[in-house]
């Protein structure tokens, strides 16, 4: 590094000194490798011990078994170690006996909890307080069952990869990669969540692809976040399937950007799930059977999805005050943080069929659709475009509140 060290003369020339930045990181990450110890852990024995014991770079290998961790208090598992990579060595051939399962035990309120080790950074820390980020998290091939809050979460990590985990009946959010960046949520499966089954909340640039998300009130769910891609995902029988919610439906507050949510070649279909979300609860007040809800989001995409059988509205386009007016988050009682205006948003190349065909029965019924764009005065939303939808062999229904009763194409 020696001879980089002119670069960090701030008069050199930036790519020269960024270059000598992604240098001296590779050199590092070699050296830690190089370092790396593998902790392997067998039924019977202590996965967090494991967990505890080790370094930053370190490998966790996890038998199969079911592990409890009664010593933990509020986690099943407890990260808050840099570039830890916890993996559970799953044998499919075995069937359940061949799961590494995490079962909730005592006080613990979430499965794996990988954040910061200081304080004001645990999970239900509101005022953004942790002093720190812990860098890079790795978690495969775990099962997590049975946590009244959330399944697998990180909070304040930036570089984090969730790979084909399991989250069962984890009441709150099954996996749920919050105030985090940088990350990687590919081939997981959730289901069994009071509120969401999975949920990118207060989080920048990830990538979220090929999972299995069912059996929730909320299949996937985006707010307050920036560069989202959810891409060949499966996501059926929840009551909403997607949605995508102003920073008002989240628990974070705003980011200064909120945009670029690419919702693309997903298969989103019969979520017609009843409502059991608890009462009082924004989630509660979804009307079931929507596949794709967008409610008070600006400069999002949503394009090349095949969008069937639910029962209410295929995709929905409303502003926020809209779609909350009536209920406990109206904004007469709760006054928007920020624009309740849906704006900027694409909504093309999707293809729909048998949509609004069972609406839940209630004043809202003349929304069903397959498309849906609802907007009233109260937001005055513009921007949108929807282009090149199709539909299928009945062809394609629509519902829009602007005057001429057409979809909106000012933003095309």
């Amino acid at each position: 590094m020696v001879a980089c060290a002119f670069l960090k003369d701030p008069e050199s020339p930036m790519h020269l000194r960024h270059f000598c930045t992604i240098l001296g990181l590779a050199l590092f990450t070699t050296a830690t490798t190089a370092n790396a110890a593998v902790h392997r852990v067998f039924p019977g024995e202590s996965i967090q011990a494991a967990i505890d014991a080790a370094s930053p770079g370190d490998s966790i290998l996890v038998e199969p078994g079911t592990y409890q961790e009664p010593g933990n208090a509020l986690y099943g598992l407890h990260i808050t170690t840099d570039n830890l990579r916890l993996v559970g060595k799953v044998r499919k051939k075995l069937g359940e006996a061949g799961k590494v399962r995490i079962l909730h035990t005592g006080t613990q309120q979430t499965g794996i909890y990988a954040a910061p080790p200081d304080p004001g950074c645990d999970y239900d820390d509101r005022d953004g307080s942790c002093p720190s980020e812990l860098q890079g998290f790795y978690v495969r091939g775990f099962t997590v069952e049975g946590f009244p809050k959330n399944g697998i979460q990180t909070r304040w990590v930036d570089g984090f990869k969730f790979i084909r985990n399991e989250s069962v009946n984890n009441l709150n959010n099954g996996i749920y990669p919050t105030l985090s960046a940088n990350g990687l949520v590919q081939k997981n499966i959730s289901y069994g969540s009071l509120d969401t089954a999975m949920w990118v909340a207060g989080s920048s640039h990830v990538r979220v692809i090929d999972n299995e998300l069912f059996d929730s009130v909320i299949g996937f769910e985006i707010t307050v976040s920036n560069d989202v891609e959810f891409k060949q995902n499966e996501v059926y029988n929840n009551t909403v399937g997607i949605g995508l919610f102003h920073p008002n439906g989240a628990g974070n507050p705003p980011l200064p950007v909120m945009a670029d949510w690419v919702i693309t070649h997903n298969d989103v279909y019969d979520n017609n799930r009843d409502n059991d979300a608890p009462p009082g609860s924004f989630q509660k007040d979804l009307p079931k059977g929507v596949g794709i809800l967008m409610l008070g989001v600006s400069d999002h995409v949503v394009s090349k999805n095949r969008v069937d059988d639910n029962g209410f509205v295929g995709i929905g386009l409303l502003g926020w005050c809209t779609a909350t007016l009536g209920t406990n988050n109206s904004c007469d009682k709760k006054p928007p943080i920020t624009p309740s205006t849906a704006d900027n948003n694409e909504i093309s190349r999707n293809r729909l069929s048998n949509n609004g065909g069972s609406p839940p029965g209630g004043p809202l019924d003349f929304l069903a659709a397959d498309l849906t764009f609802f907007d009233v005065p109260l937001d005055g939303s513009s921007g949108n475009c929807f282009k090149k939808n199709r539909g299928g062999k009945a062809g394609l229904t629509t519902f829009s509140s602007d005057p001429s009763g057409e979809l909106p194409t000012d933003g095309c």
